[in-house]
């Protein structure tokens, strides 16, 4: 008996599969419509997989691309100081008259605004002052590169005139605007002819530069292309490698001096400068822009050592705050304005993004139940197929039965061919669910997204179900009695 059981064993764990196959052979037609009821269930959760994570990425990529995800850090703070007061009324001379000096645009970031009473003078008297105003430099990008969080891309720039030593222009000075590799995706640059500059030339500083048309236009009239066209700018030989498209520009192409953008090493050493114009900082999402800018201001003020008392020796300018103009403000309008534009960005944009995802969550549920059904209903055909499989074995089983097989192995074989049959219907179903997301991307242009772990999942999902539904034939084997089954016929 110890024998016949180790051979029943051995026999189970190494020719399971090979079993459930033959068995699955034994009824071509039920087993064939069984796979078919499980690839339709597989495949329905993998389009819908691929629609919910299509609609939900193409939603927060339009929340992005509306929404103020641009953050643009600057040295010095250049604000007078009547915009600090949190009182109505304001001389608009630059001074503190009345309130309780705070800073809007912080504070509101911060959650902290000033709750003081207008005519009360500050606790610690006025604000204060850092000067001169610590410049950018490598220690700030590299800090904040660093530190933050849900930040898509960070670039430093530099700008400013050169001299144009080549006579074959009809211009004398020109703009350099030194920029990084991660810029033009962050600015959503468009190249018309020619090519981008690599990141091997970013890092090293090489000669190369991109301009707009019109500005190639201005500096060779009448010349077909201006690609590898060159300009000796101070001592440096600059070609020509890109075109970029005239929006590509945000209007530096109207000014009255062309520009040429370069890398930023090459314009730092052009130039002769060490420090940035400003860093810009682009957010993964619209929802976290707020709490990005508060994390810039709070390890910025580490970082120079600032005292409480003493105001940000930094901007902090999101997109909506920078789109204002600058000049000829009356302060305590600005101070107004500032204020309700913060407010509006952490609220506003936040609660859209919020109602967005959560309806896409629904969205997605709504779907789940789908497939839900779908695999219930490959489900019961699995269990169909393993009850009329029992049925029809019953002698087969009563024989290993009295060969010594435990009806937990007994039920273990069946448990085994109901994974099977799921399993290869799980299969089918990948390639269905595929090609169905495939027939909506092109032929419904609707966005889709397949990922390797979503397709896992889904085959996973398959065996499972071939798992819980095979449960019950599966027991059904396993309690038969070994007489009564050898005497069926």
């Amino acid at each position: 008996m110890g024998f016949a059981r180790r051979v029943t064993r051995r026999f189970y764990m190494g020719d399971g599969v090979a079993i459930a196959v033959k068995a699955l052979l034994r009824n071509k037609l039920q087993a064939l419509l069984t796979l078919s009821g499980m690839s339709v269930g597989i495949a329905m959760v993998v389009v819908v997989a691929g629609l919910a994570r299509g609609a939900q990425l193409t939603i927060e990529s339009q929340i992005e691309r509306a929404g103020p995800t641009q953050i643009t850090v600057r040295a010095g703070n250049l604000m007078p100081a009547a915009i600090f007061a949190s009182g109505k009324e304001d001389s608009g001379g630059g001074e503190v008259s009345q309130g309780t000096a705070s800073d809007p645009i912080n504070d509101a970031r911060a959650g902290t605004a000033s709750s003081a009473p207008a005519g009360r003078a500050a606790r610690h008297g006025p604000p204060q002052n850092r000067t001169p105003a610590a410049p950018l430099t490598h220690t700030e990008l590299a800090l904040l590169r660093r530190k933050l969080t849900a930040v898509r891309a960070i670039a430093a720039a530099v700008a400013g005139n050169a001299s144009v030593q080549s006579g074959t222009v009809p211009v004398s000075v020109i703009r350099l605007s030194g920029f990084e590799p991660q810029w033009p995706d962050m600015a959503e640059w468009r190249l018309v002819q020619g090519r981008w500059i690599s990141p091997s030339e970013h890092a090293a500083g090489a000669p190369v530069a991109l301009l707009t048309a019109d500005v190639a236009a201005r500096l060779w009239p009448g010349v077909d292309t201006a690609i590898g066209r060159s300009l000796l700018v101070g001592d440096r030989s600059l070609q020509v490698v890109g075109i970029l498209s005239d929006r590509s520009s945000s209007g530096d192409s109207a000014l009255a001096v062309p520009v040429l953008y370069v890398p930023l090493p090459l314009a730092q050493a052009i130039l002769g400068r060490q420090d940035f114009d400003a860093i810009t900082v682009r957010t993964t999402s619209v929802g976290v822009t707020t709490r990005v800018a508060q994390q810039i201001r709070g390890q910025l003020r580490i970082l120079h050592a600032l005292p409480e008392d003493t105001l940000d020796d930094f901007r902090i300018e999101t997109q909506s705050v920078s789109a204002m103009p600058g000049m000829g403000r009356d302060p305590g309008l600005e101070r107004a304005v500032l204020s309700n534009v913060v407010q509006f960005e952490q609220a506003s944009w936040e609660e859209t993004v919020r109602s967005l995802r959560q309806a896409t969550r629904t969205f997605s549920l709504l779907l789940a139940a789908a497939a839900a059904v779908s695999l219930l209903v490959g489900g019961i055909g699995v269990m169909n197929i393993m009850l009329v499989s029992v049925a029809t074995r019953r002698r087969e089983i009563g024989l290993r039965m009295a060969m010594g097989a435990t009806p937990s192995q007994v039920m273990g074989q069946f448990i085994v061919e109901a994974v099977t049959l799921a399993g290869l219907g799980g299969l089918g179903g990948l390639v269905l669910g595929a090609l169905g997301l495939l027939a909506a991307n092109l032929g419904l242009h609707w966005a889709t997204s397949v990922s390797p772990l979503m397709l896992g999942l889904s085959f996973v999902a398959a065996a499972l179900t071939g798992m819980v539904f095979g449960v019950g034939p599966a027991r059904r084997a396993a309690v038969l009695d070994p007489v009564t089954a050898l005497r069926s016929e």
